[in-house]
């Protein structure tokens, strides 16, 4: 099955504008996600997708500049239609959304689930929200049949079904079944990896300054190593607070977990 990665990302961020393009080990932390995606052998075709907005050209000028990752742009706000129109000519048989700010996105974890999105025909996607699956904040993200997305963007009408990809499919567990992909026991913890506020920022500097090699890519199972043999790290950003999905209301009911 093709598989097209969609990574949204904009400086536009209220909290820390530019994360994006901030530097860890001397490259912009989009890189490192453009990076692990390329290291990702399942998946066939890696997209950045911004925004038409001027405050993005920076994101868009370094993108043209990345080998094997292919540059979009469309709306700001409806960000569903951004996904949909990025791969809509292409039509890949699935969709992986990753999202700019998590530059130690698990490779591990997402084999697993595009694997097991891959052989279960009767699956609309698969997701790795942080609440259900145990994985710490940064490492996941989430996978849909190109079906579901373009229904999706097609009949979705409320502003939060166009801002959140795919809340909308999630919200409608009689038409598209979900499952949430729980994470191995090696992979948990209650670590926050993603950057979006400037205490992030220090201990994924910290991450890196340990971990990186050239040329090489973080392990997760390294990164939750260093996390429990140094438990101060975790104090770092202990106070940041993780964005609450809008389809959490329906998870407990509706979602089947593996």
């Amino acid at each position: 099955m093709r598989v097209a990665a969609v990574v949204q990302a904009r400086m536009g961020s209220s909290r820390l504008p530019g994360k994006v393009l901030m530097p860890l080990a001397g490259q912009p932390a989009l890189w490192h996600v453009a990076q692990r995606l390329r290291a990702q052998p399942l998946i066939d075709t890696i997209y950045i997708a911004t925004s038409t907005l001027g405050q993005d050209d920076p994101i868009a000028d370094f993108v043209r500049g990345l080998e094997g990752v292919r540059l979009f742009r469309g709306s700001e706000d409806d960000v569903l239609a951004r996904y949909y129109h990025c791969v809509r000519d292409v039509r890949p048989e699935i969709v992986l959304r990753v999202t700019g700010d998590v530059p130690l996105v698990s490779l591990r974890h997402m084999t697993r689930l595009l694997t097991r999105l891959m052989e279960r025909e009767d699956l609309a996607g698969i997701a790795s929200t942080y609440k259900y699956s145990a994985l710490p904040v940064g490492f996941g993200h989430e996978a849909f049949r190109f079906s579901a997305l373009e229904a999706a963007h097609l009949e979705a009408r409320l502003p939060e079904e166009r801002e959140h990809v795919t809340t909308f499919i999630k919200t409608h567990p009689e038409r598209f079944k979900v499952e949430i992909l729980e994470a191995e026991e090696a992979l948990r913890g209650p670590f926050r990896f993603a950057l979006d506020y400037p205490q992030d920022y220090a201990l994924l500097q910290v991450i890196y300054d340990r971990l990186y090699r050239p040329g090489e890519i973080i392990d997760t199972l390294d990164v939750i190593e260093l996390m429990r043999s140094e438990p101060d790290l975790a104090g770092i950003n202990a106070d940041c607070v993780q964005n609450v999905d809008p389809a959490e209301a329906v998870l407990d009911s509706t979602y089947d977990r593996s």
